[in-house]
């Protein structure tokens, strides 16, 4: 192991003595001494130690709790957190705070380790926090959303189409829409045949409460793909939303099924 050399195997120390026989260096000598300690580049002026050779001294940069420096350029920070913050400024390394029980790790963007790890370890990537499955990390994931999907009845607006459905359902909405006026429309649709249960249609038209009705749960919705059946509206569009199947929300029946209740309930439409 190479080890730092003592500071007064500087030439500049030996002529210069006091009368007790001790060093005496003058500011101006050490001013010279650091200087060309700088030129050799063997000196670690964050660690005030000086090495044999630049190797020696990039040795140090690399095992030091003192340097935590950038693959890409100069920089050189102090701790691993100012490190993590020049790359996040800078980019130069993408950083997941999540990895590292919350220490956080670096990688290269776009590498194919780093893509394995988002997968494997479900990561957000805006937050980076890692989640237990793939499902937990796609309802986070809507927390990053910009609501753009704006209430038929109240200009608040959402991040999903789902959500501002279930908002209309739940009855907090202002407007005169609710879930009973939501099945209704749904049942008045010309292709009500692809996402309503027969049995259920001229109760749905009728604007009849089928969950007071019956004393179990009923699913009068269905998916136009895969005909898994639903309580509500807003469950067959979560399942559209959430790609479980072939039938996206925006495509195919599903896409005419939003049209047409855009026709009928946007406030702005009717206006």
């Amino acid at each position: 192991m190479q080890s730092p050399l003592n500071h007064q195997s500087c030439d500049h120390t030996k002529d210069h003595t006091c009368s007790g026989g001790v060093s005496a260096i003058s500011n101006s000598v050490y001013r010279s001494c650091f200087a060309n300690r700088a030129t050799r580049g063997t000196y670690c002026s964050r660690c005030e130690r000086e090495f044999t050779s630049r190797r020696a001294l990039q040795q140090h940069y690399n095992d030091s709790a003192s340097h935590y420096r950038c693959e890409i350029c100069a920089f050189d920070g102090p701790t691993w957190d100012k490190l993590l913050q020049h790359y996040r400024k800078t980019q130069h390394r993408v950083v997941c705070q999540g990895c590292d029980d919350g220490g956080g790790m670096t990688w290269v963007a776009g590498s194919q380790e780093y893509l394995a790890h988002l997968k494997e370890q479900n990561v957000c990537q805006v937050c980076e926090v890692h989640f237990p499955n793939a499902s937990n990390l796609d309802h986070h994931k809507m927390v990053h959303l910009e609501r753009l999907i704006e209430c038929y009845g109240c200009y608040r607006k959402f991040t999903t189409y789902p959500a501002m459905i279930l908002h209309l359902e739940s009855g907090t909405c202002h407007s005169e829409i609710d879930i009973l006026g939501l099945n209704e429309s749904t049942a008045m649709c010309f292709q009500w045949k692809a996402y309503i249960d027969e049995y259920y249609r001229d109760e749905l038209l009728n604007r009849e409460d089928l969950q007071s009705e019956y004393s179990e749960p009923v699913y009068p919705f269905r998916c136009p793909d895969c005909s898994v059946v639903f309580t509500k509206l807003s469950g067959l569009f979560q399942h559209a939303y959430s790609k479980a199947c072939n039938q996206g929300l925006y495509g195919g029946k599903i896409a005419k099924l939003i049209k047409w209740l855009g026709k009928r309930h946007n406030i702005e439409g009717n206006e």
